[in-house]
């Protein structure tokens, strides 16, 4: 009965991708799917587990490919190793955050497969076209700059452009773990949504102001903080793994500070707009407030603030 039911589902979930599939070639609903195509995924390994999930993984593989195009697989691939890391964690009882965290590194693994699969067998080299993009994109922003403040000479421009060009190219990490982070995200609460309305389950993501990191990425940063500080050659390994080192910690900090500021509006029970009043502020003027919702996320985790103020409210 359990592998009818196993069978049964398995060809739903098949066939509910597969119609994601075809709707990922219209424009519009592109940025939809993109963000459901891993929930039938976790649904059906949460239920029935990784090796179901990999069987069903190469049947839409074979049937993507042969009803449609070779160009499809990467987007399977994506889908289905960020779904089937989620559907497993779930499985496993894992809380939200962790969840979270291997759903992240899941979409990653599944981003690391398309690019070699791209490279070798569609003859696509991803991270050219993300530097043709950069390229296109610099040089309108130039363009723009150069309409507003005429006064720049072409040396300035060039050298501006250069520059940010080189940046962009060298955070293709970062970029890719930004956006793993936010689809995992997606893709989990949309399940969680559907879970508890079909199973009557009760998963939920815990309150932001809970988030909390561990005293280990404080040091972390330091670490790439005193890298980026040696002055590795330009273009160099170290630089490059320095860089996106120091931003990723860094946005993790931010987030760390931002956490904090819900808490502490939480335990002073201040309005909720308060903090996310701050979160807009930050995310409209990143140029002073980003450093300084960092530093507060360094000196909650190191000085344990949210414990301080605990025992003063006692």
């Amino acid at each position: 009965m359990n592998q009818s039911k196993k069978v049964t589902e398995g060809a739903m979930m098949i066939a509910i991708l597969m119609v994601m599939l075809v709707a990922s070639l219209l424009p519009v609903l592109s940025l939809i799917t993109i963000v459901t195509l891993p929930v039938p995924f976790i649904f059906y390994v949460k239920r029935h587990g990784i090796k179901a999930g990999l069987i069903m993984t190469l049947a839409v593989v074979i049937l993507s490919t042969l009803l449609m195009s070779l160009i499809m697989l990467p987007i399977v691939l994506v889908a289905a190793a960020g779904g089937i890391f989620i559907g497993y964690a779930m499985s496993k009882g894992n809380t939200a955050y962790e969840t979270l965290a291997q759903g992240t590194f899941g979409f990653l693994v599944g981003m690391l497969l398309a690019f070699v699969f791209s490279q070798t067998l569609l003859d696509v080299n991803i991270v050219t076209e993300y530097k043709d993009m950069v390229e296109e994109s610099v040089n309108m922003s130039a363009s723009m700059v150069e309409n507003v403040n005429p006064s720049l000479s072409e040396e300035d421009m060039e050298q501006l452009q250069e520059t940010q060009i080189n940046l962009f190219q060298q955070l293709i990490p970062t970029f890719m773990v930004l956006f793993a982070l936010v689809i995992a995200f997606l893709a989990q609460w949309i399940s969680y949504k559907l879970l508890n309305r079909i199973e009557k389950e009760k998963f939920s993501f815990p309150p932001f102001r809970q988030l909390q990191f561990p005293s280990s990425v404080i040091w972390i940063y330091l670490l790439a903080l005193i890298l980026s500080l040696i002055g590795f050659e330009e273009g160099s390994t170290m630089e490059f793994g320095a860089q996106n080192l120091l931003m990723i910690v860094g946005m993790a900090l931010s987030l760390q500070g931002l956490s904090f500021v819900f808490y502490f509006a939480y335990i002073k029970k201040i309005s909720k707009a308060v903090p996310i009043l701050i979160v807009v502020a930050t995310i409209l003027f990143p140029g002073f407030l980003l450093y300084f919702v960092r530093i507060l996320g360094i000196i909650d985790i190191g000085l344990r603030l949210r414990e301080r103020l605990r025992e003063r409210l006692k």
